[in-house]
């Protein structure tokens, strides 16, 4: 605690400093340093968040809501602009923000159009600036939304019989299970009565509208030929009605804004080049299912069939936006092409509106090969690894992408048992081939159509050494991987089959016998894994719409053994002495695990953001093994995980640590995790974190080497280890490296007092430090 004494009172020093710096430094005598502002309503309808993007000044930006860290920086230069270390001050800070009278009128002039177009017709909007402290403001706005109009009556008046049909066709809710397969539609009416006369609202029905007519011929229908007249005569109850824009003699582009278009024609280019023009002379042409495909001066890359299985667009058939979008989609799956353009020219024969269509596709680097090098840190431990990988995009000319890869690290070891300190090696190597569909017998061809569907097979062989043994692990795999093409938000993956096959050639005598018989029998042991999976996630992030609330759901089951434990009973197997059937003498594992994982992110403002993530898993052996396979089972703590503890320090449960625990027995078979992260930008492409992380894990069974680690419903809940801390990240938009302090605050895993870890800061084994690349959830 001595140690800690200087450390605390000089942060605390530094933080007094920092606070009293002047924020008026570079403000005017006649001027107002923008201070706060706040915004009250007179009515819960309306909330005061809705109306702060409309304010056209806003405070300088706080870190955490509480420090002005980027207007101190940039007080800190001094007034000589010459000065390089002044502009860099600056540069890096947030200039101080003045209070603009003209600035809060436009502020007043958005908040009552907002308003307006939210329902409010007669809300009263005013503002008031208190000048009290010496250079500051608060400018407070005042917002009386009054009563607002609503919907009282909705009319659809569309003198076109066969659009009018379809702007009133409701459709049924899709099942779940079919909703897997096919995007959800909504034909049902966005606007209803009683709901406010919102112009955003009457917006999205345009869009609505305009998209249903789209996907069924209107291929010249416009979102603007579509009105909303409303009466509001009847103070403030609304009748409204919506109609098209009528025809015109004159104007020919609304007549056939109100006409469907029929496919007459498709063509499929191969090997266009949009840099260079002219060679885009094709030089061969097929005919195939009323498709003509032309190739390039290189000749035909992929096989017709290929193109034919992703083309949507089909002669003779009414134009719809959404074939268009799912060819689109369906050709950009193929890692053989870079681009795809889709073209419509119209004309008009025998009284009916045509389209030709033309779909143009630019090839990709068939081959290519790439070098990986990075750094590690185990628990402090610090080593580094390289790869070589290599692809094949085309390897079958039906765009399968074949990758092979190799790999090797190093990790100094800082303790192993027996010898202090030593290496670990890891060498590996990988292939695989991803095929563009579904391949599977007996499917329906519109079922694979309508599917954004790959195949994967895949053989890997990883070799580890460590002091204390070898492992070598060969696998081999079976996995199918779709989407919808309308909707790729949704993941699903079918492990079908998951092959995993474990040897150990040496294992250090000492190390052997120091581990518990039970692990040493089903871990330690040659072992063979044969199962299956299913994976589905879902998630709304954007690159694009950073601003936005996102979420991320994804749940996993996974089983092994069944299969091979119902045959070796249905065919006699004989048991060795500890009751395990084998297969070609190895013994395989039976189990069955499941996980769910929840994180949600909400925008506070441009600049600040609020992280929340609830997991959890299971597994549970049986059958055929009394323990999960080691690599199966969880580890909590980490960079990911509960960040006051290094990788594989914590639990399970309240399990003691002493000199003889060891990786080995800081596993379990329950984990729960929860973690909640204030993220705050500073400046360029810095950003700070505050968080605390939560939980821990548990064996399903009690264990007599990880005494108190089973989960128990009298006593988890004390168990549950809690950490916070600070972390700084550098984000480069598609991708974040981060660096992460975390402190045990509750360790569940010490006893009495110092349970709460919070207590002792000065003891360095209370802090762990984190290097990652990405967000930890």
């Amino acid at each position: 605690m001595k140690k800690t004494v200087p450390l605390i009172l000089g942060f605390t020093g530094w933080m007094v400093c920092m606070c009293s710096c002047s924020t008026t430094k570079f403000v005017g005598d006649d001027e107002y340093l923008l201070d706060r502002v706040s915004i009250r309503v007179d009515s819960s309808r309306v909330s005061p968040g809705d109306l702060k993007p409309y304010l056209r000044q806003q405070p300088n930006f706080k870190i955490f809501g509480i420090l002005k860290w980027p207007l101190y920086v940039y007080n800190w230069s001094g007034r000589n602009e010459k000065s390089r270390l002044n502009r860099e001050l600056r540069r890096l800070g947030e200039p101080p923000v003045i209070v603009n009278d003209t600035l809060t009128r436009q502020s007043l002039t958005e908040l009552k159009r907002y308003l307006v177009n939210k329902g409010y017709l007669h809300a009263e909007v005013s503002a008031s600036v208190d000048t009290v402290s010496r250079k500051k403001a608060t400018v407070r706005y005042h917002v009386v939304p009054n009563e607002p109009y609503r919907i009282q009556q909705y009319r659809i008046r569309i003198d076109h019989p066969r659009i009018d049909s379809m702007v009133r066709l409701e459709a049924p809710r899709p099942s779940w299970l079919s909703s897997l397969f096919h995007s959800a539609e909504e034909f049902t009416p966005l606007v209803q009565a009683g709901d406010l006369l919102d112009r955003d609202l009457l917006n999205r029905e345009r869009q609505r509208v305009t998209t249903l007519l789209r996907r069924r011929g209107y291929y010249a229908f416009h979102q603007d030929a579509i009105r909303f007249t409303a009466d509001t005569l009847t103070g403030n109850r609304v009748h409204l009605e919506m109609t098209l824009k009528p025809l015109s003699a004159e104007d020919s582009l609304a007549e056939r804004m109100y006409r469907p278009y029929y496919i007459h024609r498709v063509r499929i280019m191969t090997g266009y080049d949009p840099l260079n023009p002219e060679k885009n002379v094709p030089k061969d042409s097929i005919l195939k299912q009323q498709i003509r495909l032309y190739s390039g001066e290189n000749g035909q890359t992929l096989r017709p069939d290929v193109l034919l299985h992703k083309c949507c667009i089909l002669p003779g058939t009414l134009y719809s936006e959404r074939n268009v979008e799912q060819t689109y989609n369906a050709l950009m799956t193929l890692r053989t092409l870079r681009y795809v353009n889709i073209r419509h020219e119209e004309f008009e024969e025998n009284d009916t509106l045509k389209l030709n269509c033309t779909i143009l596709t630019t090839p990709e680097k068939t081959q290519g090969v790439g070098v990986e090098v990075e750094g590690t840190n185990s628990s402090g431990d610090f080593g580094f690894a390289s790869g070589l990988n290599y692809q094949h995009r085309n390897l079958f000319r039906g765009s399968e992408l074949f990758s092979a890869k190799i790999r090797g690290a190093y990790e100094a070891l800082s303790q192993t048992r027996g010898s202090g300190r030593g290496n670990y090696w890891e060498y590996s190597g990988e292939a695989s081939v991803l095929f563009p569909s579904f391949l599977f017998p007996f499917l329906d061809p519109d079922f694979r159509q309508k599917l954004r569907a790959t195949t994967e097979l895949k053989l890997s062989y990883d070799r580890q050494q460590r002091p204390e043994y070898q492992r070598e692990i060969l696998s081999g795999g079976w996995s199918y991987i779709w989407q919808n093409r309308i909707s790729t938000l949704e993941r699903h993956t079918l492990k079908l089959l998951d092959v995993n096959y474990i040897h150990l050639p040496y294992i250090d005598p000492s190390f052997k016998d120091s581990l518990p018989g039970l692990t040493t029998l089903y871990n330690y042991n040659d072992l063979f894994i044969f199962g299956s999976g299913y994976t589905y996630s879902f998630n709304n992030y954007d690159p694009l719409k950073r601003d936005r609330n996102t979420y991320s759901f994804r749940v996993s089951v996974e089983m092994a053994g069944n299969l091979l434990y119902g045959l070796s009973g249905l065919f006699g197997a004989d048991r060795d002495a500890y009751g395990r059937y084998k297969l070609f003498g190895l013994h395989y594992s039976q189990f069955v695990k499941g996980d769910i994982d929840f994180a949600r992110s909400i925008t506070i403002d441009e600049r600040n953001s609020l992280a929340v993530h609830l997991g959890g898993g299971i597994g549970y052996p049986y059958g055929n093994a009394k323990e999960l396979p080691f690599e199966r089972r969880y580890f909590a703590g980490g960079a990911n995980s509960n960040r006051g503890w290094s990788v594989r320090s914590l639990g399970p449960g309240s399990m003691p640590v002493t000199d003889r625990t060891t990786f080995v027995n800081q596993v379990g078979d329950i984990r729960l995790d929860a973690s909640i992260e204030y993220r705050s930008k500073l400046f360029w492409k810095f950003e700070l974190a505050a968080y605390v992380d939560g939980g821990n894990i548990w064996t399903i069974r009690t264990y007599d080497y990880q005494p108190n680690g089973n989960f128990d419903l009298t006593r988890f809940y004390r168990e549950i280890a809690v950490s916070c801390g600070l972390g700084l990240r550098l984000d480069f938009d598609y991708f974040l490296i981060r660096f992460d302090t975390g402190m045990k605050t509750y360790n569940p895993q010490e006893k009495g007092r110092r349970k709460w870890a919070l207590l002792y800061p000065g003891e360095r084994s209370q802090y762990a430090w984190h290097f990652a690349v990405g967000y930890p959830f």
